[in-house]
């Protein structure tokens, strides 16, 4: 009888556990990288006036945002990735399985930049926010701000961005 009852337990256990263990197994699954997304022309035009020409991919579904540039060693220059948000929202990112260091740009539903997040450190599950909604966030390679002089209030252009409101 002791015999009986003990391996109920452990089989109830097991059981028990079993989702658990299945859960954590799809967390600890390798991610894969994004195939290349839809490109579009982007620029920023400085307070100076002067402009700076980008190409981006477009992510525009929660599985292209969400999957973002996971995996993706680096960023070349003059490239990045444009995150849309129909509607505008307080838009939050992280760089969980990025390995390259990133400048993020939270474009407000105008145009104008609202926020820069500068020099993200890989692997960070931080939350990087902008100030108040965006319509999108674009993602360029680390230092990309600092050496082009791109800061809060410059306005950015493409065809990919939702209308202004």
């Amino acid at each position: 009888m002791k015999t009986f009852f003990t391996k109920g337990l452990l089989l109830a256990g097991v059981a028990l556990s079993l989702p658990i263990l299945c859960a954590r197994a799809d967390e600890a699954a390798p991610a894969v990288a994004q195939k290349a997304l839809e490109k579009a022309p982007l620029t920023i035009t400085d307070r100076q006036g002067r402009k700076h020409d980008f190409t981006v991919e477009i992510a525009k579904t929660e599985k292209e945002k969400e999957a973002g540039e996971t995996l993706r060693a680096s960023v070349p220059e003059g490239t990045g990735m444009l995150f849309l948000f129909t509607p505008p929202e307080p838009a939050a990112m992280w760089m969980r399985d990025t390995p390259a260091s990133l400048d993020m740009v939270f474009i407000a539903p105008d145009g104008h930049i609202q926020a820069i997040a500068e020099k993200t450190v890989p692997f960070s599950e931080r939350r990087l926010t902008g100030d108040g909604e965006s319509a999108a966030v674009l993602e360029v390679a680390a230092g990309t701000m600092e050496k082009t002089g791109i800061v809060v209030g410059d306005v950015v252009s493409s065809k990919a961005l939702p209308t202004v409101r």
